[in-house]
Order: C-alpha cells, then structure tokens, then sequence
C-alpha cells in the first residue's frame, strides 16, 4: 500500500503542477477528474470497461491456447523450431494494427476482429516466451527425472512446465499492456462499447473531465491487470522464492 501512494504521488504532484502552469479546461485538476470518475462509474464506465476487459481476456486465451502448445514444441522439439522460428522473427516485428483494415474485412466489424488482432499481438510474445523457457531446462534435471523413471509426460509436468511458467507470466503481463494500448485504436471502429470509444467519444465532444476520466480507467483496467497476473505467479511459483 505504501509503495502504491507513493506512485500515486509521482504521478498526481506532477499532474496538479502542470494543471497550475496550462491554467486551462483541456487539462483539468487531478481532484476535478477523480470526482468525475467516481460519478461515472456504477453506469458509464463499468460497461465501458468491462467490454474493454472481456476483449483482452479472450485475446489472452486464444492467444495462449496457440502460442504454449506451440513454443513448448518449438522448444523441445529442434526440428520443429528450425521450421517455425524463422516464420515467427518475421511475422513479430510486423505492426499488428496494421491489419485491423484487413481483420475487418475478413472476421467483420464486431468483436471477432477485436478479438483477433489483440491474439496476433500477444500470440508472438507469449510463444517466444515459452519457446525460451522449454528450450533453457538444464539436461542434469531431464537426466535426474530419468534415473526415476520419469516419462516425456513427467518430464513437461515437474521440470520443463515449472521452468516456463515464470517466462510465459512476464510475457502475458507486458502483452498485456501492449493489448491495451492496441485495443485503445481499434475500439474507435464500429463500436459503441469499449473504453476506446468513450475515451475518443469524449474527445469528440470537448467533454475533457469525461475523456480524463476515461483514461484513469484505463490505466486502473492495465493495474488491475497486472495485480491480478502477480497474485497467479506468487501462488503458482512459490518454489521461486
């Protein structure tokens, strides 16, 4: 909780200086927004935000029902990474926002799309993630499993799965930024949900403590977020500490 003030303040002190010096409506006091805020929230940007979540969740799913499969063979398996790998280095530097055009046209303008691009942006992370993970797992610890009697399956459960886990969490929590921020584009595309479309909507309309409102609520969507990722990895990888 202390460390979460203190952020807070690095983040309010600054803001109510610069509000001082602009001296205008675009950029309102910190305290304005926040009243602001808690109107809106039981029956503007509760539905705002919950669609906002639902998109980024399912990304998440699809995203890594495909990439742990996948990286766990890549990682394991050489020739399976020799065949994929290179597809994988080229398709990841490509903008993904860049094929919203293309999404929409072939997966139509509801939240399929949506939905799609966000898995293209975390689908890559999180395979490479697990990829690096599976292929680092020392040979002592298969060799030490094996004098047991372990199996391929025993293998993936108890050592390799264990060693990837920490990797694929710190992949899906800053995918899961990048998500937000690409979600942030294509919520303002054949939607009236999202916290996109509020933020931009706001904009629209000169309605700046709405718009500033908005993005507080984003940006307690994306902490939200990575709380809710560091409580799964402290219960799932304690033996880390």
């Amino acid at each position: 909780m202390r460390r979460l003030l203190v952020g807070l303040c690095w983040i309010v002190v600054p803001w109510y200086l610069l509000s001082l010096f602009v001296g205008s409506r675009v950029l309102p006091f910190p305290h304005a927004v926040a009243i602001r805020f808690a109107t809106l929230v039981p029956e503007v940007l509760l539905p705002h935000a919950a669609a906002s979540l639902l998109r980024v969740l399912a990304s998440l799913l699809v995203a890594s029902a495909v990439a742990i499969p996948l990286g766990l063979a890549m990682g394991r398996i050489r020739a399976f990474d020799r065949v994929l790998a290179p597809a994988a280095y080229l398709l990841y530097p490509v903008p993904k926002i860049a094929l919203l055009p293309i999404l929409l046209l072939l997966l139509g303008t509801g939240d399929v799309s949506r939905v799609g691009l966000l898995a293209l942006v975390l689908v890559f992370q999180l395979l490479l993630a697990v990829r690096d993970g599976a292929r680092d797992v020392d040979a002592h610890y298969l060799i030490s499993l094996d004098s047991l009697g372990a199996t391929k399956v025993d293998h993936l459960r108890y050592c390799v799965w264990p060693l990837v886990l920490p990797r694929l969490l710190t992949a899906m929590r800053i995918g899961s930024a990048t998500a937000l921020a690409v979600l942030f584009f294509a919520e303002t595309f054949f939607t009236r949900y999202g916290l996109g479309y509020f933020i931009m909507d706001s904009w629209m309309k000169l309605s700046y403590l709405d718009m500033y409102a908005g993005i507080v609520a984003m940006s307690l969507l994306g902490f939200a977020m990575f709380a809710a990722i560091d409580r799964v990895e402290r219960r799932v990888g304690r033996w880390q500490s």
